[in-house]
């Protein structure tokens, strides 16, 4: 599958934390399930973590989405837990898991190779459970993660895209709904028409 242009400019950054702020519909699912893919496949006992705001929304957002990109590479897929071990490019075995936001203690203590961190304006405790719990798992690893969102104010993802500033391993990017050339123009136009200024900005 073929990434749109905004897309690929993400997917090509080499930066360790990458933090995208993005409109409703830019394609920010299909990002990060082909980012998590292309990661556990490049190298056997790769372990990569999705994390939704609930356990609920990873089921029902990405789930299927991830099934299907990794159906012809699937060994065993885990329907209760939301985990699939897949083969890789080099004859082993890596690790793709779903979690939600709400049970973040249990990745405690655990490592991964890349995690994704989605619809992070909604995450509460963001900060005590990032650097207390998330970024101890990308020590051993020397790891990534990929922080997605649509802005709500002057929250702590606000500060998170600000980090870049001062932070060499930080990088952030900003995109519409705009800039998904599979959304008709003209279905986004009337959307404009219909919510407030501040709305529409916003989402």
């Amino acid at each position: 599958m073929e990434l749109h242009n905004t897309q690929a400019v993400v997917a090509k950054d080499t930066h360790r934390f990458r933090v995208i702020c993005c409109g409703r519909r830019w394609g920010k699912t299909t990002l990060a399930m082909l980012e998590m893919v292309g990661r556990a496949v490049g190298k056997k006992d790769t372990r990569v973590a999705y994390l939704a705001t609930t356990f609920a929304q990873a089921r029902d957002i990405s789930w299927e989405m991830l099934k299907k990109y990794v159906q012809p590479i699937a060994v065993k897929i885990n329907e209760s837990r939301l985990e699939i071990i897949i083969r890789t490019q080099d004859g082993g075995e890596s690790l793709l898991v779903l979690r939600g936001w709400e049970a973040v203690e249990t990745l405690r203590g655990q490592r991964f190779d890349l995690i994704v961190l989605d619809e992070v304006s909604s995450m509460r405790n963001f900060w005590l459970s990032w650097q207390e719990v998330i970024r101890p798992t990308l020590t051993d690893t020397r790891g990534d993660a990929l922080f997605i969102s649509t802005p709500k104010g002057f929250s702590h993802f606000y500060d998170l895209y600000n980090l870049q500033e001062t932070d060499n391993d930080f990088k952030s990017f900003h995109f519409t709904t705009y800039d998904n050339p599979h959304i008709p123009v003209d279905e986004v136009d009337k959307a404009r028409s219909q919510l407030t200024s501040d709305r529409f900005e916003q989402e």
